[in-house]
């Protein structure tokens, strides 16, 4: 490897922040690194999130850019039922201007980021830039870096879809085309453009008309090496947030309920923990309704660390995948953390590409709840393992990833 190489990720979502983008962008910044580029992050910090030391910070050069967020002036309004309805209010209108507007929201991150990564780029001679989607504001200053310095290589990454995103209101669907317009232009300078499910590259290169590689989120098989995984009861872990509109709580808590019922008479407990998933008045009402309080307990959001120790000594991992036939490739970065720590999965929906994923660990897509029951009675009476693998070993280790990521990049 040269030595001279370097690259800048930018994006709005990085470690301290406690999330699923800062964990990916985390992981595959610190491979950049453990390979011998020099690594810069351009970041920002937001509002009230939620932060941990447990990152190895010191191996990047981290730039907090300034930041004048429209929503931190809401948060003082005193009146907590006005300041209420003015978020959500905000919360509405403001994602709507992006269609033409695009992230009016970090306008004054993105106008200093520019300036200051026209420095960096200058100074440290960086030869890679790392753009990641969403929000819209790192593509957008990344379109500005390449016009302004055309030698430099730019990837462009989506963590989700824009334009064609599934989760887009009515508005947004109505403008889509006008939308991608908008989004393709943008997009049109970078030398990579990244996605991460095999769903979401061939939607993108339909769209797009050109190349898309695919960057999955990655397993980390070796860090959950060493950990626990005794424990006397049936613990059900449930790892993030869940989706209301999109997700089948129902049918999930329904064969739950029947579930226990069959298993009244054995002395096994059985517990389902949900590990930073809000305990909001929908999750509490379902759990009332079906009469499982004394099975469900919340935990608040901890440290990545420890949620591979819950994950490693669950007897099941339960995700939840879309109810909506039509959506392909939305893999969530938890499901990965599952299948790196080597347990048994349930994924209650629908997709093919994640069915395909989990099936070598233990893992079953199930939509029935007959089939639920059936899947929850089996391990709980015979505990299945798994056939055990490694970084090194599995091709979709985010090592192994990396390594294709890079001959792509190297030119």
């Amino acid at each position: 490897m040269n030595d001279t190489k370097s690259i800048l990720f930018i994006t709005v979502t990085f470690p301290p922040r406690l999330s699923v983008a800062s964990l990916r962008l985390y992981n595959y910044a610190k491979l950049f690194h453990k390979n011998g580029w020099k690594v810069h992050v351009m970041t920002c910090t937001q509002k009230d999130q939620n932060i941990t030391d447990e990152f190895d910070l010191n191996i990047f050069k981290i730039i907090d850019v300034p930041w004048k967020d429209p929503y931190a002036k809401i948060h003082k309004i005193k009146n907590k039922y006005l300041r209420k309805v003015i978020t959500k209010f905000m919360s509405y209108v403001v994602p709507q201007l992006s269609i033409w507007l695009p992230d009016i929201r970090f306008k004054s991150w993105k106008r200093n980021a520019i300036r200051l990564a026209n420095e960096l780029i200058k100074k440290e001679e960086i030869s890679h830039i790392y753009t990641t989607f969403s929000p819209p504001s790192p593509h957008l200053i990344g379109q500005k870096l390449k016009s302004n310095h055309k030698n430099i290589f730019w990837i462009a990454e989506y963590r989700d879809l824009w334009s064609f995103s599934a989760s887009n209101n009515w508005i947004k669907k109505i403008v889509k085309n006008l939308h991608f317009q908008l989004e393709k232009r943008i997009v049109r300078e970078s030398d990579v453009i990244l996605a991460v499910s095999k769903g979401q590259q061939a939607m993108m290169q339909k769209r797009l008309k050109r190349k898309v590689h695919l960057l999955y989120n990655g397993c980390d098989f070796d860090s959950y090496i060493g950990l626990e995984t005794k424990n006397d009861v049936f613990n059900i872990v449930y790892t993030g947030n869940y989706s209301k509109k999109f997700n089948d709580l129902d049918l999930f808590f329904a064969s739950l309920k029947e579930f226990v019922n069959n298993q009244k008479n054995e002395s096994r407990p059985i517990k389902v923990t949900f590990v930073g998933t809000p305990k909001n008045h929908l999750i509490q009402s379902k759990i009332k309704d079906y009469n499982i309080e004394n099975h469900c307990e919340f935990l608040k959001k901890i440290p990545n660390i420890e949620v591979k120790k819950i994950q490693k000594r669950a007897s099941l991992l339960l995700h939840f995948a879309w109810t909506d036939h039509r959506q392909k490739g939305i893999l969530s970065g938890k499901i990965f953390e599952y299948m790196s720590a080597q347990k048994p999965i349930l994924s209650i929906g629908f997709d093919q590409e994640l069915s395909e994923l989990i099936e070598p660990y233990n893992g079953k897509m199930l939509h029935k709840k007959v089939e639920i029951i059936d899947f929850l009675e089996n391990l709980y009476h015979n505990a299945q393992p798994i056939k055990s693998t490694s970084n090194q070993a599995s091709m979709i280790s985010k090592q192994n990833q990396f390594r294709e990521l890079e001959k792509i990049i190297i030119q």
